[in-house]
């Protein structure tokens, strides 16, 4: 058998379960599959807009057409670069940046494992 992890942030009192995103329970299953990175996205913590980060409301689109000058599309992207941007309360991304989070282990002396279940699974909205 061995030991069991999940995902929880005691301060908001949610917890991500593994089961719930198709990954593994074993810390290092947690660690080797690609279900591990949604602590990528939950901890980011920024200000400000960069290349590949999550645009939330603030993305733009750009019609493409046969006329497109490339260069104009690539300028109005570049001037959004570092960019304040505001993150909707409601947004997964940067949900738990700053705030208490542990990978629990169903072992552990805390009894925390067993508490969290009274917490919040947001598994769905994340995974």
């Amino acid at each position: 058998m061995g030991q069991y992890f999940k995902a929880i942030n005691t301060k908001k009192q949610e917890y991500v379960c593994p089961w719930c995103i198709d990954c593994g329970a074993k810390l290092w299953e947690w660690a080797a599959n690609p279900q591990g990175a949604i602590f990528t996205y939950l901890l980011r913590k920024s200000s400000s807009t960069g290349g590949g980060d999550y645009g939330g409301s603030q993305t733009q689109v750009i019609e493409l057409n046969d006329l497109t000058d490339f260069s104009d599309v690539l300028a109005k992207g570049l001037a959004r670069e570092g960019m304040n941007m505001e993150i909707p309360e409601e947004a997964m991304v940067g949900r738990w940046a700053g705030d208490p989070v542990y990978m629990i282990g169903d072992y552990d002396e805390s009894n925390l494992y067993e508490t969290s279940r009274t917490y919040r699974n947001i598994s769905k909205r994340v995974g």
